[in-house]
């Protein structure tokens, strides 16, 4: 039985992953600063809100809400029929409900249920969690090691196709030490920024790991151009 997927809508980018995000996945999008990480998850959202009506959510633990449309729309996401299919939450309107469940917990267990009431309630198949490191840091993590095991056991639980944002690029490590979240994501793909020449640099993007999916681990140099990503292969040497 095929494995259902779900497309980016990057050009070139779907056919790579033998046609998109493995339905009910949670992929690892990692790099540095400025690989327009949280501009790349938006993209997929939006464009499967627009052209498929599929209903999405962005939840921005980092930056609020106002802020992070107006970026968008600067980048020419601007089309409200997608709006429409795209909800957007920030860490106030996240504080605001947890307040009001009133309950005993910790705020990870907080933030889960309300997560998870909200995802159901308006059915939620495609989700954004920027970033990876501000939850951690909200939900105060004692044992890394476990309390991240158990984050992505949950994210899968929620039978939702995530996409967790994450300031740690992997591409890179020291040897024999990958994050935990390298280990228990089952995609990641890495945006980084690649010197051209000495004043020139090229975002690029590569995918580490999709499970059950035939891919290339090479670079593709990637593009923005008109409200909308490419990926190319990079051109060796460059």
């Amino acid at each position: 039985m095929a494995l259902s997927r779900i497309k980016t809508h990057v050009q070139g980018l779907d056919e790579a992953l033998s046609g998109g995000l493995p339905e009910g996945y949670v992929t690892l999008v990692s790099g540095a600063p400025g690989t327009m990480k949280s501009s790349f998850c938006f993209s997929i959202l939006y464009q499967n809100a627009l052209r498929e009506g599929r209903k999405s959510a962005y939840f921005t633990l980092e930056q609020g809400k106002d802020i992070l449309l107006e970026h968008m729309t600067e980048l020419g996401f601007t089309d409200e029929k997608a709006f429409k299919n795209l909800l957007i939450l920030d860490m106030g309107a996240v504080r605001k409900n947890l307040n009001f469940l009133k309950a005993r917990g910790t705020w990870i267990d907080l933030f889960k249920m309300y997560a998870s009431n909200f995802m159901k309630a308006e059915k939620i198949s495609l989700l954004v969690v920027d970033s990876l490191e501000v939850m951690e840091a909200m939900a105060k993590f004692t044992d890394r090691r476990s309390d991240m095991y158990y984050l992505f056991d949950w994210l899968r639980d929620l039978g939702t196709t995530s996409l967790i944002i994450s300031e740690n690029p992997v591409e890179n490590p020291v040897v024999g030490h990958y994050p935990e979240e390298a280990y228990l994501a089952d995609g990641i793909i890495q945006l980084g920024l690649h010197p051209t020449t000495d004043l020139y640099v090229q975002r690029r993007l590569r995918c580490m790991k999709m499970r059950s999916t035939k891919h290339e681990t090479g670079f593709y140099a990637l593009t923005f151009d008109d409200g909308a990503f490419e990926v190319t292969r990079a051109v060796s040497g460059n």
